[in-house]
């Protein structure tokens, strides 16, 4: 009896501890579906899924390109910083390889074993995303900081004009005073 009890308490655990934050997952993603879609019923330009927003700035994209597009499906550009944002990423998987593999060095030194993958391979990824991204247009030089940018002198138009008053019992009328007039009270009624 104590066998199969215990067998049931280690499947439901199971199925707590993994089914559970499944479980959550896909109805967060279920309601944020729907979400996009009623705002789309509505006629309201849903913004972009933040993840990939995220993703797509790290990369070197706009990610509000299409709520921005003048036409349908124009073609924009990749921005101009992501053959540099490549380098950069690059030249950083490239050293974090050759730290590891200056570390694995010491395990047996003398004899190179498999261990060394774990240092090459990294090191590699980073020459070849440094070679695509100097294919591509990235810039190398010297890196200057740049400071704040240069304060332009205050050329901004004048105010517009203020509004023609609004007529009607709402609108504020210029007279002989400006005092609001008392609220009308309660009616007065008693039993």
């Amino acid at each position: 009896m104590t066998h199969a009890s215990d067998n049931f308490v280690a499947l439901v655990a199971i199925l707590v501890i993994f089914g559970m934050p499944l479980a959550y997952a896909m109805m967060n993603r279920m309601a944020a579906h729907q979400e996009r879609i009623e705002m789309i019923k509505r006629g309201i330009v849903p913004p972009p899924d933040p993840r990939a927003a995220r993703r797509a700035q790290r990369a070197g994209y706009d990610p509000f390109v299409y709520s921005q597009m003048q036409q349908p499906y124009a073609m924009h550009d990749q921005s101009p910083q992501y053959p540099d944002r490549v380098l950069r990423k690059g030249v950083t998987v490239a050293m974090i390889g050759l730290a590891l593999l200056i570390g694995l060095s010491f395990i047996d030194p003398g004899h190179p074993g498999p261990w060394l993958l774990g240092g090459l391979i990294p090191l590699f990824v980073g020459l070849a995303q440094i070679i695509l991204a100097l294919m591509s247009g990235a810039h190398l030089g010297v890196f200057t900081l740049q400071g704040p940018p240069p304060v332009q002198p205050h050329t901004a138009a004048p105010p517009p004009p203020p509004p023609p008053y609004q007529e009607g019992p709402y609108g504020w009328r210029p007279g002989s005073t400006t005092e609001l007039e008392p609220p009308v009270g309660p009616p007065d009624v008693r039993p």
